[in-house]
């Protein structure tokens, strides 16, 4: 029997964890919902993760990591991340991880192939940045929707993608998902233009 929609757009939100921003949230959920109708059946693994998650993926295949002043050196397992607390859009709730499933949505399939690249593609289209298209470090699972926010601006405090920041060149694909949510969410009848103009911020914030 083939998976519903349903259980996957479940399983997906529980696995962001309350932490997720709203606008990060509603944009991964629609992933899940265009990939669907071609016929590919993904699921959200993780979304929002605490610092003290985070020290403990960086611990692993480290020798005496202590953070906070608690060791999460953990040598039995494989490196997997090269960001240290604080330095991961996911402890800001602007990142997500997906993988495929199974027909049956029993197995997950981990097989970057052109399925994963579509479901980046749809992900892209809703304005995240996708993690295989980095130079340096290959991340095929990842997605982010930062809004051009470093990770100093986020540690200062700014918890929205763009509350804070004025209208940017460079995220107008952000701001186009994030007027599509406003208006689909909250009916805000706001212009999808990708400019961040008082309308937009005004919806936002309220919104939020």
């Amino acid at each position: 029997m083939t998976v519903k929609l349903e259980t996957l757009l479940d399983r997906s939100e529980k696995n962001m964890g309350s932490g997720i921003h709203p606008v990060v949230k509603e944009s991964a959920l629609e992933m899940v919902k265009l990939a669907y109708q071609e016929g590919i059946f993904v699921q959200i693994s993780a979304g929002y993760r605490s610092i003290e998650e985070q020290a403990k993926l960086y611990g692993q295949g480290r020798l005496g990591y202590i953070y906070d002043g608690k060791n999460y050196s953990d040598l039995s397992k494989p490196r997997v991340t090269n960001a240290m607390p604080g330095q991961s859009y996911h402890n800001y709730g602007l990142a997500i991880d997906y993988f495929i499933v199974s027909d049956d949505g029993k197995n997950a399939i981990w097989t970057i192939d052109a399925k994963w690249k579509r479901v980046a593609d749809i992900g892209k289209s809703l304005g995240f940045a996708w993690g295989g298209d980095w130079s340096s470090f290959k991340d095929y699972p990842h997605l982010d929707m930062t809004g051009g926010l470093t990770y100093s601006q986020l540690k200062a405090g700014t918890r929205l993608i763009v509350k804070n920041t004025p209208a940017m060149d460079t995220g107008t694909q952000t701001i186009k998902s994030i007027q599509r949510t406003l208006n689909n969410r909250y009916n805000a009848k706001i212009d999808v233009d990708g400019y961040y103009g008082p309308n937009t911020k005004k919806a936002l914030i309220k919104g939020f």
